[in-house]
């Protein structure tokens, strides 16, 4: 069984969904589920001030990990493309 996962905001009851093209004249099963998790966050409603006292504990960050990771990540961004 194949699963496509699509994540959009609903705005209307007539949906376009493009993803699905290679699906037509197949027999699929369609299942809406809400987001919890998006839901739960709204924008502009973060504390900073608790994030930026978070930030001040840390305490042997590896900053060199960090720019090893960013360097990995974007060389290999695009492996996964056709």
């Amino acid at each position: 069984m194949n699963a496509i996962r699509i994540r959009r905001q609903i705005d209307s009851e007539t949906l376009h969904l493009p993803e699905l093209k290679p699906l037509f004249g197949k027999m699929v099963e369609i299942i809406v589920l809400e987001d919890e998790t998006r839901s739960v966050v709204h924008p502009g409603t973060g504390d900073w001030d608790v994030a930026a006292r978070a930030a001040r504990e840390i305490k042997d960050y590896d900053y060199d990990a960090l720019r090893a990771q960013d360097e990995c990540d974007l060389e290999h961004a695009k492996d996964h493309l056709p």
